[in-house]
């Protein structure tokens, strides 16, 4: 009977030190835990932003067609209701109010805006990159009196190209960005692009020029042939031939 009283002893003995064992464990590791926890929670949010926002508030929140939210003034609370909501043009996002997001995301979404990381940004855009959008096939023949026109220099010169992109960034940014290719980013270079500028450079000037009604969303492109001369609007499309695609637009329609 001693024998057997000294067994159940031990067991119990060995038992509460098992125990002991594993909630140390558990205690000790707990933090990396809670750590991996929060960064998932974290980058979730981030996804959100690049999944909804990204369009129209810039791929790291500095604005577009929207403001930039990295600079709102606005609260958590005051953030949850404007993105619940919508406001102006911003389309609501609660769910109960017809939107697409659940409260639990909104939330979120306001704490990513107030402790912006542009880290987990990039890394969120790269998991939902934006579709490529290849050029349509342009007209055979554009209006007249753009048809047939052909660029009056050849393609690809360096002064050309550098006098582009600073008119680019001058009139353009508002609505288009150009992809840097060599930083992460949803967007690529498109050789087919480039080549289908070269092939139609006409309906090209023809849509820079007068800025046909395409766009599928946002304000009227303005007319460009009122703007710049025809020299510096060839050597904005020199530019961009160069870079490759601008198929993303922060929301407001496709160049090509």
């Amino acid at each position: 009977m001693s024998e057997g009283l000294d067994n159940k002893v031990a067991l119990g003995l060995a038992l509460t030190l098992a125990l002991l064992l594993a909630t140390g464990v558990y205690w000790v590791t707990e933090p990396s835990r809670q750590k991996g926890a929060t960064d998932k929670y974290k980058l979730a949010t981030a996804e959100v932003f690049a999944q909804n926002c990204f369009f129209c508030h810039g791929d790291q929140g500095h604005g577009g067609v929207g403001p930039p939210p990295r600079a709102t003034r606005l609260d958590r609370e005051g953030l949850v209701k404007t993105i619940s909501r919508g406001v102006i043009i911003m389309p609501t996002w609660a769910r109960e109010e017809g939107g697409t997001l659940n409260a639990f995301q909104i939330q979120g979404l306001a704490d990513f805006i107030l402790s912006w990381d542009e880290k987990l940004m990039t890394e969120a855009l790269l998991l939902h990159p934006v579709p490529g959008t290849p050029s349509p096939p342009p007209p055979e023949v554009p209006p007249p009196p753009y048809a047939g026109i052909k660029k009056p220099s050849p393609w690809g010169d360096p002064k050309s190209m550098e006098i582009g992109q600073l008119l680019f960034q001058k009139t353009c940014t508002e609505c288009h960005w150009v992809a840097d290719p060599q930083a992460p980013s949803p967007e690529v270079r498109d050789a087919a692009w480039a080549a289908n500028m070269e092939e139609h450079p006409d309906y090209y000037y023809w849509f820079m020029s007068e800025a046909p009604m395409l766009c599928h969303m946002g304000p009227a492109m303005p007319v460009f042939k009122n703007l710049l001369p025809e020299k510096q609007r060839w050597q904005v499309l020199d530019y961009l031939r160069n870079t490759g695609t601008m198929n993303c637009n922060r929301g407001i329609g496709y160049y090509n």
